[in-house]
């Protein structure tokens, strides 16, 4: 009776023992694109250069701070992407939008996409 018991007790502990409870938290916030169609009317001559200027709410305090804006210019008929800045193209970003600059008037409508990228800062 004593085996028994002892063996029962044995048993218990090594299953109590071997349970581990793993907290998984499944944090999923997903990247945003914003996609813009710009007529060549919207540009802004300045110092010689071309502007314009993109608001865009999404860009808050914590995406500006800690996660990571990327800025994209497609081929008139949007089969390339090529990030900024990239030819006569440049981008400065700030809380609420971001302004573009270049060097010529484009003569046709030009695409820009924003993608805004979620992250965690570790520091």
């Amino acid at each position: 009776m004593k085996r028994i018991t002892l063996l029962l007790l044995c048993i218990a502990t090594l299953g109590l023992a071997s349970c581990k409870k793993d907290t998984i938290i499944n944090q999923t916030t997903p990247n945003r694109t914003i996609v813009f169609d710009i007529n060549p009317n919207r540009w802004v001559l300045e110092n010689g250069a071309y502007y314009l200027d993109l608001n865009i709410p999404e860009i808050d305090d914590i995406n500006f701070y800690d996660e990571g804006i990327l800025v994209y210019t497609a081929t008139p008929n949007y089969t390339n992407y090529y990030q900024l800045p990239y030819g006569q193209m440049d981008y400065e970003a700030h809380i609420g939008g971001i302004s573009i600059s270049r060097a010529t008037l484009p003569t046709t409508p030009i695409r820009i996409k924003v993608v805004l990228v979620a992250a965690e800062n570790v520091t």
